[in-house]
């Protein structure tokens, strides 16, 4: 039981802080070339997107790597924490995820060849779906606010931050909100949006034109989708299977098993709110250049001597 608990220590430490670096970086040069560019619709909702995967990264993973890779878990001593930590984190979660849908769907839109279709591309239907997000996932997010308390486990002698039992809440948790909300929805928006706005392009008059936007759009399409799929998918059905077998009986070694792969996959998990600053980096070819630039703008006010 300690190697595995060791085990667990370092792949959350090797493995979860490159994630929070790199995603936290990633998503800082993600708001400083969106923000200049907030006024189109989708760079908008990419800009809010970046802004809520900083809030995931620092709420969900920066506090797991605290709790498991230094045992400095706050959530076990302050109620206050505890529960705001867990609502919080659970809306973020669906409020960045909802971001990319929306973003797909004005793609779609601006796409349209029908006039009627492209005028749903524009910064204030953006700016109020964004806004609806964000209030729908944080109320759907209260009942953790309720449940959650501090748990004392007398066999342990540990005190825990979790849920209290509500069958119905459990229930609606296990079958609707993981797996349709994190994993059956993004991914059938994202797909069905990819193809409809791929098939959109074909329409363009202009040769150059159609195939700079299709080069663009298919792999935006073929990046952001598995990354999500990929990402989400194994820690939505880890959770659903972890939660339906909790009444049954297992040995200690499959209990260390699992308490791997839960930690493993959760790790994974916070990979699609890490990864999107590498989708534009190679999915744009403007982005790549700012990119560049900026870094070297950086490098030379380093070298450069202060008159």
């Amino acid at each position: 039981m300690s190697s595995s608990v060791e085990l667990i220590r370092y792949i959350t430490l090797y493995v979860g802080l490159p994630v929070f670096s790199i995603g936290t970086v990633g998503n800082m040069l993600n708001i400083r070339y969106l923000w200049r560019t907030r006024n189109n619709p989708c760079a908008f909702i990419f800009l809010v997107g970046s802004i809520v995967n900083c809030i995931v990264l620092f709420y969900g993973l920066l506090t797991r790597i605290l709790s498991v890779g230094f045992n400095l878990d706050w959530s076990t001593t302050n109620v206050g924490w505890c529960k705001t930590r867990i609502a919080f984190t659970q809306a973020s979660f669906l409020i960045s995820l909802t971001c990319v849908c929306l973003a797909s769907f004005d793609r779609f839109f601006s796409s349209c060849r029908q006039e009627k279709y492209r005028r749903l591309s524009r910064l204030s239907l953006a700016r109020i779906s964004v806004l609806l997000t964000t209030v729908l996932w944080l109320g759907h997010s209260v009942p953790y606010l309720v449940y959650a308390e501090l748990i004392s486990n007398s066999s342990t002698d540990s005190v825990a931050c979790s849920l209290l039992p509500n069958k119905s809440y459990a229930t609606y948790r296990t079958y609707v909100a993981l797996p349709l909300y994190l994993g059956v929805f993004p991914a059938m928006i994202l797909i069905v949006t990819g193809i409809l706005t791929y098939r959109n392009t074909n329409h363009l008059r202009q040769g150059q034109q159609r195939q700079l936007i299709q080069k663009q759009l298919t792999t935006v399409m073929l990046l952001q989708t598995p990354c999500i799929l990929l990402s989400t998918s194994p820690y939505v059905v880890f959770t659903v299977y972890s939660t339906l077998t909790t009444a049954v009986v297992k040995s200690t070694d499959v209990k260390s098993m699992e308490n791997i792969l839960s930690n493993v996959f959760t790790l994974i998990f916070y990979f699609a709110f890490s990864c999107q600053f590498f989708i534009f980096y190679i999915s744009s070819k403007s982005f790549r250049e700012e990119t560049k630039n900026f870094i070297l703008h950086k490098r030379t006010n380093r070298v450069r001597p202060i008159s």
